[in-house]
């Protein structure tokens, strides 16, 4: 099944100090609540937090003193099907903080019984720029027939939301360690700038070629970020793709023209895949949709846009 997601080219405002309110997530449904007063401060903080990039982020923002829990790191589960075990409920509920992607990425959220005092919705201001999925059906993988619905949740991969993102979460752990406050905030100026360096980057990847193809539909945000078309297929990294999924690729390969044009792929394709799209004027993309608990969340974005750059023979990007 084909999708087709065409961004408009809204500027998003985001470099923000503070959030409002907060959307909280508990056993009986969520509201709104006022961000906490802080009794004492603590001198390390727990935090739960639901995937990779968001660990990187909460490390980079708290420094030392930060214990992250992380229990869906347990058994190479993707993070995005993860569903907490009644242990890890336990773990969550014991947490100084516990923090939301949002955006429908965490469904078993509402499952869960935790104080809203505790908890952080980080993209609960950011409503009018999450992107609606269609809810296609389609097979692929273990999963069977399914489709995706609700909002489309890898909101990380938007230099620009991510960097709202960052800034909600870096005024709750400024909140609960206030004499850690300026050099949180100081962090966050760092990151945001990182991150508007890579949003630049994009955009100028969409002016010069504004129809990209995806092997999978999860580069919305990609695409918002770049002002750009992404036509997603839905094919595995190890998988070959049958006859009618290399026909329904080559109607949408058609419809850009004669110039070449970027791939992107969660993970590397087969020699086989890879060599007939380079003969198709396609050039593959490695973006992952997570980086390794080590590695530099902004740094792997950073190398994922300049194969982009180097697709579309762009020179590297020059910070103006």
């Amino acid at each position: 099944m084909l999708v087709r997601n065409i961004f408009d080219a809204r500027l998003i405002v985001v470099w923000m100090t503070a959030f409002g309110g907060v959307l909280v997530l508990c056993g009986c449904g969520g509201s709104a609540s006022s961000t906490p007063v802080v009794q004492s401060e603590p001198a390390r903080v727990s935090v739960f937090v639901p995937n990779l990039p968001l660990a990187w982020l909460v490390r980079e923002l708290g420094g030392e003193g930060i214990d992250l829990v992380t229990p869906w790191l347990v058994g190479g589960v993707d993070p995005a099907e993860w569903s907490p075990s009644a242990i890890d409920i336990q773990k969550m509920q014991s947490a100084d903080l516990v923090i939301f992607n949002g955006a429908d990425y965490e469904p078993w959220g509402s499952r869960v019984a935790l104080r809203r005092s505790t908890t952080l919705d980080s993209t609960a201001e950011l409503t009018k720029f999450l992107i609606k999925q269609d809810g296609a059906v389609h097979t692929h993988g273990p999963k069977g027939a399914h489709s995706h619905t609700g909002f489309a949740s890898s909101t990380w991969l938007s230099p620009t939301l991510f960097a709202a993102q960052a800034s909600a979460i870096a005024e709750r752990l400024a909140t609960m360690q206030p004499s850690k406050r300026v050099a949180i905030l100081d962090r966050l100026a760092e990151i945001t700038d990182r991150l508007a360096t890579l949003d630049a980057s994009l955009k100028e990847c969409g002016l010069r070629q504004p129809q990209w193809l995806a092997s999978h539909p999860v580069y919305q945000y990609v695409g918002q970020s770049a002002r750009a078309t992404i036509d997603s297929m839905h094919w595995e990294p190890r998988d070959s793709p049958s006859d009618a999924q290399w026909a329904e690729f080559s109607l949408a390969r058609a419809k850009i023209g004669s110039a070449r044009v970027p791939m992107l792929w969660e993970g590397e394709p087969t020699v086989e895949v890879r060599k007939r799209l380079e003969t198709m004027g396609v050039d593959v993309v490695r973006y992952p949709l997570y980086q390794s608990m080590s590695n530099d969340a902004i740094q792997d974005w950073a190398n994922s846009i300049r194969e982009v750059r180097e697709a579309l023979n762009l020179r590297p990007y020059v910070k103006r």
